[in-house]
């Protein structure tokens, strides 16, 4: 289970993004699992803003969105008063930004890895959660899954 930032998924929808491919690995390789992937509401309009200034294209930022929605793995957190609250608290005292609190308060609420490619995002949120690149999460699993075959001859 993991919660999973804007940043992957719009690398993960733009092919010429410098993280595209590695998105695109862990992305593929926990929908083939149908692992649970919990994102807060926020994410969509993120996603949707990011990808339309990124290709001034409208629809595509829309459609990037309502495909995120579709997801089957994909269960969306709503932003109510008591997660605002804990992303409040986390924002101020870590001092993360706004809507990437969000991020962290799923997370930390759930008890599961923030995975995201913000820098400042994941230093600021090591306090809170354990927060990991894609990178990082596709190395530990290659790890896991040694470990495991290893274990089975």
């Amino acid at each position: 289970m993991y919660v999973i930032d804007a940043s992957v998924h719009v690398s993960y929808l733009v092919p010429d993004d410098t993280h595209h491919e590695t998105s695109r690995r862990l992305l593929d390789f926990i929908a083939a699992e149908g692992w649970p992937v919990l994102c807060p509401e926020v994410l969509l309009p993120e996603v949707a803003a990011a990808i339309a200034r990124g290709t001034d294209d409208t629809d595509l930022g829309l459609r990037s969105a309502r495909t995120l929605r579709r997801v089957p793995n994909y269960r969306f957190i709503p932003v109510d008063e008591e997660l605002a609250d804990l992303a409040a608290e986390l924002a101020a005292r870590h001092r993360i930004r706004g809507c990437d609190s969000s991020y962290v308060a799923v997370s930390r609420r759930l008890r599961v890895k923030l995975i995201t490619w913000d820098e400042q995002q994941r230093q600021r949120a090591g306090g809170a959660v354990e927060a990991l690149t894609p990178s990082e999460e596709l190395e530990d699993l290659n790890r896991f899954q040694d470990t495991k075959g290893s274990s089975n001859e």
